[in-house]
């Protein structure tokens, strides 16, 4: 468990005793709002404001100008040590946390290399100056963990130049969840045909197809599927050989592309030695599959191709490349 630095406490502590003295009673007290925890309160705003990327402050080894914040938040324990106790704690200051060297530099109030990162009327600067405030905690060892995120709503069918708004909530160990769209990061995989913004607003642009928006937060990582369709009509569909074909032949429904006809067998023959063999047909493979009458001959070839040491030898290296093995393993 890491403990809570705080150098101050030795300056002035009649000073705190008397401010910590209530001014008056009252009938009916505000409920105390609940202790901040550094993993789930604080290191998603860093994270947010891009604090701690590679370009940032989780640059390898040296951080930003001596401040070194792990990559994306990934080791809390050294970021609270680099935050509350490096450099003697000179970057927080609870007697008026708002003075801290983390706020003003964050604010760009004192310069700051990397700009502006947080709004002094934001959420987020709010809390971290609360935070602050309050002795900077890192957490108790019973607190709620994040497991989970999920995002709302998960799949759409959206036509081009359209917009939808997304909620993404947090789950945690006890059960309780919490609205993070604000504190969450998005990107959509193809930037030609969606974008998002900060807030989960995401725009689907000119381009028809399927696009994906992943969300992450805290390590953890969700995806919003869209299908813009074309907007042609599909009336006729090939009937399903499998599961495969039914998956296909329905997102081209969704999408209003009708599937594209039949090749002819040379084509298809060399197609399918190609994907499956990583070879082109022999002249006498192409001789007999073309001659062939049977209605069934395209399965067939299918089957050769797939009992063929071909298959195998073609898909190892496959997976050798993709999955970098080495002879040694």
């Amino acid at each position: 468990m890491t403990t809570i630095f705080r150098p101050w406490s030795r300056l002035v502590p009649g000073f705190l005793l008397a401010l910590s003295a209530p001014l008056f009673s009252s009938a009916e007290e505000t409920p105390a709002k609940k202790p901040l925890n550094f993993v789930n309160d604080i290191v998603p705003i860093l994270t947010k404001a891009d604090c701690n990327t590679g370009a940032c402050h989780a640059k390898a080894i040296t951080g930003q100008r001596g401040f070194l914040l792990s990559l994306l938040g990934f080791e809390p324990e050294l970021d609270y040590e680099q935050i509350v106790k490096s450099g003697r704690g000179r970057r927080v200051f609870p007697p008026a946390p708002d003075q801290s060297l983390l706020m003003l530099k964050a604010a760009n109030i004192v310069p700051h290399g990397g700009g502006k990162k947080l709004d002094p009327d934001s959420e987020g600067y709010r809390t971290l100056v609360r935070w602050v405030s309050e002795g900077m905690p890192y957490g108790a060892e019973n607190d709620p963990k994040l497991v989970g995120i999920d995002v709302s709503p998960n799949r759409k069918t959206m036509p081009v130049n359209a917009s939808q708004a997304l909620k993404v909530t947090a789950r945690y160990s006890d059960g309780s969840t919490r609205d993070v769209t604000g504190m969450a990061l998005y990107e959509a995989n193809d930037r030609n045909m969606a974008e998002a913004s900060g807030t989960g607003l995401v725009k689907t642009l000119d381009l028809p197809g399927n696009v994906a928006v992943m969300v992450r937060y805290s390590g953890f990582v969700s995806v919003f599927n869209i299908a813009i369709p074309l907007g042609a009509p599909v009336e006729t569909l090939p009937p399903a050989k499998n599961f495969i074909d039914e998956l296909v032949f329905a997102n081209l429904k969704t999408l209003g592309i009708p599937p594209s006809p039949a090749c002819d067998d040379e084509t298809f023959l060399r197609r399918v030695s190609l994907d499956i063999g990583g070879r082109l047909p022999t002249v006498e493979e192409t001789k007999a599959f073309l001659e062939s009458q049977d209605p069934k001959k395209r399965d067939l070839a299918i089957e050769s191709l797939l009992n063929s040491p071909d298959y195998a030898d073609f898909f190892a290296n496959k997976w050798t490349a993709l999955l970098k093995n080495r002879r040694e393993d």
